[in-house]
């Protein structure tokens, strides 16, 4: 005679759904951390006003870092001479040359933190 085991799994959509949203969230504040962190270098600083636009302008988990400075156009798109007094990788694109140099490190965090492992 053959004993055989039942099991009832119950699936709650709404309870799974909250648990994504919240490591989401978790993954989209550290991303947006980790981006301004890491475009520093390469934000142009002459007084630092680029640069704390950045931090003023975004809101931390919203996935959109903002420059907010009345400049932050054009010196992002080299419009003008960027001092590299301060910061001797500052350039132009400075998100681009981030993203280039810390990609990997974006994604292996966001998947991390966003429960992908």
């Amino acid at each position: 005679m053959a004993s055989g085991i039942t099991a009832e799994v119950v699936f709650n959509p709404l309870a799974t759904a909250a648990r994504f949203k919240t490591s989401s969230k978790r993954a989209q504040k550290w991303l947006d951390t980790e981006v301004l962190k890491d475009c520093t270098p390469y934000v142009p600083r002459l007084t630092g006003a680029l640069e704390h636009s950045g931090i003023e302008g975004t809101a931390i988990g919203s996935g959109e870092i903002i420059y907010n400075s009345p400049y932050a156009k054009q010196q992002y798109y080299g419009y003008f001479n960027h001092s590299t007094q301060s910061h001797p990788k500052a350039s132009r694109e400075w998100f681009e040359v981030a993203k280039a140099a810390n990609q990997s490190k974006w994604l292996a965090g966001t998947k991390k933190l966003g429960g992908d492992r």
